[in-house]
């Protein structure tokens, strides 16, 4: 196995006044406060940047009057659509404008009635009292709106209004139409609205209200699934907005509930990137081998039904025979470069896993802080342990900080002459910033940075005078790892902190996560991501980031750095250092009737 140089050049970012990470989080998702420090000095530089900075985030953007049209096959939806539309309608200056309601046959194929029974068994094993899936009365949440009926022409391509319901399309005035239909429409469809016919999507072209959305990439093993809203007007039905999850692959009803909960703000982002003043539009490449099938056959049903079995069958004979543990990998060597297999271990006991491993240096002496989860108490503290250059660790692991909420990923960095810790704290809704009082047992909140939000790994980067906060947000319940969101704040780490105008800026399970501090490679900036893609955490890629600042982000993977350099390594998620000494941490799977062994590089 070849070295990975760039695995570890990272250099001594905590040594320096720098910050770094990458976490996901909802550009401005709405009930975040930015907690404000008290007694910040005021100068008028640093006025005039914060009044910059001030500027309408992404969900505030003022916009012209909008009026959104619903096309729908029903008035009884589920729930997932009402709050996607509340969610569009919380846009300023965008309002309901009528209702159409389209009648047509869905079909009652052998397919379709073989896939209702696998979906409702499906359902009951992974999705039980999932209220996005429940059905409520549309007609009850948006009284008062005026409703419409049109009939439809139906071909083997899909669906189109016919002449006279496009007639009732076009007086209803719509600027943009909200398409909720089961089935995909024929595209393009005629033109009977100005601004677009959107629907959303979940895989290509199935319409995410369609049961079978996301079962194609379950049925074929694919790691992620797209989520888009796509104009129907177009050809190809052009995507707007797009955005990658991981694959939930023992359960299809369960990956088009997540990828539900990911996309729900996505007309939302595309309305406001449709505005004169708003951000860019965020797209995920899709993978040159993605699955397409967007309608079930008997076929597709029988290979679904045989992927769940098997993959039901294979993760209870992994769960009884096998043990899954994160461990802690160490090196001293050459800042530019680092063999994996040269690597020594910190292996916990059986009873709990060390992960998100951030090395800090005191003079002489090496700390290595890390997430240390107990699995009995079910919560994260974080630990720390000393290391020399010979290998051997100085002592047991220490408590470092325990709070009575789950803590991990322990970003450390150095500001002013002190010591900071800046460690996940979604469980409690906050982003929390912790100084040292003495290494490395002792530490006190300095200042919470964000409330009501769950925020996961925080990375703070330095350039100029400018903090920036690299962080992963989840809203609706969705996933923590789907989404990359930026934060900025003058001067100070201690905020107030601002969000970028164009969050989230990476929406790419691939890549979003943090997985350590950003780096300076070659007069380069680099910023290590989770690939979370099938299994969480399983490897890390290294993005370039090519563009960072008030108004836009973009960044473009560059390498990757991939588990198995020893056979029983199955992840690798969080990578770092400081000065000579690198850290990473990995998933080991080993037999259960084998005794936890220390393994230390040969």
């Amino acid at each position: 196995m070849e070295s990975r140089p760039s695995l570890l050049t990272v250099p001594a970012t905590a040594e320096t006044n720098r910050t770094t990470e990458v976490p996901e989080t909802p550009g401005s998702p709405e009930g975040v406060q930015v907690a404000l420090p008290a007694g910040i000095e005021r100068t008028t530089r640093i006025r005039a940047r914060l009044e910059a900075q001030h500027a309408p985030p992404a969900s505030s953007v003022e916009t012209p009057v909008r009026r959104l049209g619903l096309l729908v096959d029903g008035l009884v939806q589920e729930r997932w659509v009402v709050d996607a539309v509340r969610a569009a309608l919380s846009v300023p200056g965008v309002c309901l404008a009528t209702i159409a309601v389209a009648a047509y046959g869905r079909g009652n194929s052998v397919a379709r009635r073989l896939h209702r029974v696998l979906d409702t068994v499906d359902g009951h094993l992974r999705c039980r009292h999932e209220h996005l899936l429940s059905t409520v009365d549309i007609a009850t949440w948006f009284r008062g709106v005026p409703r419409a009926e049109i009939a439809l022409e139906e071909t083997a391509d899909g669906w189109s209004p016919d002449a006279a319901g496009i007639e009732t399309l076009r007086r209803a005035d719509a600027d943009v139409w909200l398409c909720f239909c089961a089935e995909a429409p024929r595209r393009p469809l005629p033109d009977f609205a100005r601004d677009g016919v959107l629907g959303l999507e979940i895989g290509v072209d199935v319409p995410a209200g369609s049961p079978w959305a996301g079962a194609t990439e379950v049925a074929a093993g694919c790691p992620v699934t797209i989520a888009r809203v796509v104009d129907y007007r177009s050809a190809g039905g052009s995507a707007i907005y797009t955005g990658l999850g991981a694959t939930i692959g023992n359960s299809a009803r369960r990956n088009r509930l997540v990828a539900l909960r990911r996309a729900m703000d996505f007309f939302k982002r595309s309305l406001i990137a449709a505005t004169p003043t708003g951000p860019s539009v965020v797209r995920a490449e899709l993978p040159p081998d993605y699955p397409v099938g967007p309608k079930p056959t008997v076929a597709r049903v029988l290979r679904l039904g045989w992927h769940l079995a098997a993959k039901m069958a294979t993760n209870r004979w992994v769960a009884l025979g096998w043990h899954e543990q994160w461990q802690i990998g160490y090196a001293f060597g050459d800042e530019a470069r680092l063999d994996l297999r040269s690597l020594r271990y910190l292996v916990p006991p059986r009873d709990r896993f060390w992960a998100d491993p951030f090395a800090i240096a005191e003079g002489n002496r090496h700390f290595v802080f890390f997430e240390e989860f107990r699995y009995r108490a079910r919560r994260g503290r974080i630990v720390a342990v000393e290391v020399d250059e010979r290998g051997a660790v100085a002592q047991a692991p220490t408590p470092a900080l325990e709070r009575p909420y789950h803590l991990s990923y322990p970003f450390l960095f150095r500001w002013r002459g002190g010591l900071y810790m800046l460690p996940e704290t979604a469980e409690n809704g906050t982003v929390e910033l912790y100084r040292c009082e003495e290494l490395p047992s002792r530490w006190r909140l300095e200042r919470v940075l964000l409330t009501n939000v769950r925020a996961y790994d925080a990375t703070l980067w330095q350039q100029g005078d400018t903090w920036w906060m690299f962080v992963s947000i989840a809203s609706h319940g969705a996933d923590g790892n789907d989404e990359l969101h930026l934060y900025s704040s003058a001067v100070t780490p201690l905020g107030p902190w601002i969000p970028h105008p164009k969050n989230p800026v990476v929406v790419d399970t691939r890549c979003a996560r943090s997985a350590g501090p950003l780096f300076v490679r070659d007069g380069q900036l680099y910023r290590p991501g989770q690939d979370c893609s099938g299994v969480y955490g399983q490897s890390i890629s290294i993005s370039r980031v090519d563009t960072l600042d008030e108004h836009n982000y973009h960044e473009t993977p560059v390498e990757r750095i991939e588990p198995g350099w020893q056979r029983d390594i199955m992840c690798v998620h969080t990578i770092g250092g400081v000065g000579r000494l690198r850290v990473v941490d990995v998933l080991v799977k080993r037999p259960r009737w084998r005794g936890v062994v220390r393994r230390d590089a040969k």
